[in-house]
């Protein structure tokens, strides 16, 4: 199972459809709906089909302890979880934008449904396949393909719509995620390994499983307590602040959307063999340090100076270290998950907990912003992220990812 053989075409696809869907119903359609006359107070509840990914951490034990009729135990969600997006999204596209779209909105929710599903069961099939010196690799392949899905339904399909229309793009977005689907369905998920099958004689409930997971591993829960705040604190800001200073729509979406997209893909890619050549504990430090300078390019932003070099090379550095953060943490957060029995439990718990943290530290520092400006944000956040950066490496030196001995003291106290 730890072969050269591994499914990776598969798992690109499967991220990329993860995403397309997602980034087209966020940024696309907002955009789509408000041109063809959708009042401003319905668009609002577009984003409240999102939902159902804050609650992946509640049904991630269903996945983790059911089997559907198919084989293999993630790919047999992955293959339901596909059909019914792709089902979804060929219906959404033949609903009448101005006439139904309450069904729009609902149809859209349970793809999003769906779409989390997806996400739990990749995740776990994911610390299923990989080991430590391949999981680095496996964690680039999903944000590089995320990244790729953002540009294409965010992007490249906004920019086709006119001559697509609604019922076009979304067919296509739904002839795109049946790749995937067919992918899954000619697969062949290995059966469980010999140490995880003598988990399945300890008969325990996954929620009790929950708090030793979290005291076995608490000090890697405190340091993603913290390692947000430097991606989120900034540029949580950055489409308001462009706005304020008289941006156009179109040239903001180009720099954030697209720009900052290439950048972002060619981190992901590029953070495997950072890790390989530094590990994963100086990997994390030192991409949270390159976001600490990120935030510094961001000052002369906020007090004014909004020239474009300026703006593209704070968002250049931003997202330098952004998606490289995202795979080093998902690289990380895989080691811990992939030695227990419950590994997109386990996954999901840790990836929600920083996720949850990351929107919690944006609305922040947005409020912030508001009674104070958004040079003190920034400032204070430059700071911050510094220290955080000094920090995580004093809490997590002794640990290596990479020494045997580590990875059996793991699956012992799985």
């Amino acid at each position: 199972m730890k072969g050269q053989n591994q499914p990776w075409f598969m798992l690109a696809s499967i991220y990329i459809t993860q995403y397309i869907g997602l980034a087209f119903i966020i940024s696309a359609a907002m955009a789509i709906l408000r041109q063809q006359g959708v009042a401003l107070d319905k668009l609002a509840l577009l984003n409240l089909i999102a939902i159902p990914i804050i609650g992946k951490i509640f049904y991630a034990p269903i996945i983790d302890k059911y089997r559907l009729h198919f084989q293999g135990r993630y790919r047999s969600w992955l293959i339901l979880a596909q059909a019914f997006m792709t089902i979804l999204l060929i219906t959404a596209g033949a609903i009448n934008l101005q006439t139904h779209f309450s069904w729009i909105l609902i149809t859209l929710g349970v793809y999003v449904f769906f779409m989390s599903i997806q996400d739990v069961s990749v995740d776990g099939l994911s610390c299923k396949l990989f080991d430590e010196n391949t999981r680095k690799f496996a964690s680039s392949i999903q944000f590089s393909g995320n990244l790729l899905g953002n540009i294409i339904g965010g992007g490249l399909i906004l920019m086709l719509y006119p001559w697509l229309d609604w019922h076009g793009s979304l067919w296509l977005l739904a002839g795109l995620t049946c790749i995937s689907l067919i992918q899954i369905i000619y697969y062949s998920e290995p059966d469980e390994t010999t140490s995880n099958t003598a988990h399945k004689g300890i008969q325990k409930s996954i929620i009790k499983d929950i708090l030793p997971f979290i005291k076995q591993h608490k000090r890697w829960f405190i340091v993603m307590s913290f390692y947000p705040i430097g991606s989120t604190c900034g540029f949580a800001l950055i489409n308001p602040l462009l706005v304020d200073n008289n941006w156009a729509l179109e040239d903001i979406g180009f720099a954030t959307k697209i720009f900052g997209s290439v950048v972002g893909l060619f981190s992901a890619l590029l953070a495997t063999p950072l890790i390989t050549y530094l590990g994963r504990v100086k990997s994390l430090v030192s991409v949270i340090l390159i976001q600490a300078f990120a935030l510094i390019l961001l000052i002369p932003v906020t007090l004014g100076y909004t020239e474009k070099p300026m703006v593209y090379a704070a968002i250049s550095v931003h997202f330098i270290s952004f998606p490289a953060l995202l795979v080093i943490t998902a690289t990380m957060i895989m080691d811990k998950a992939a030695p227990t029995v419950h590994k997109a439990t386990f996954f999901a718990l840790q990836f929600s907990y920083a996720s949850l943290l990351g929107f919690a530290y944006s609305a922040l520092s947005m409020t912030i912003a508001k009674h104070t400006s958004y040079n003190t944000v920034v400032s204070y956040g430059a700071i911050l992220t510094f220290a955080i950066a000094i920090f995580i490496w004093f809490m997590l030196k002794k640990d290596d990812y990479t020494n045997p001995n580590y990875q059996s003291s793991l699956q012992q106290g799985a």
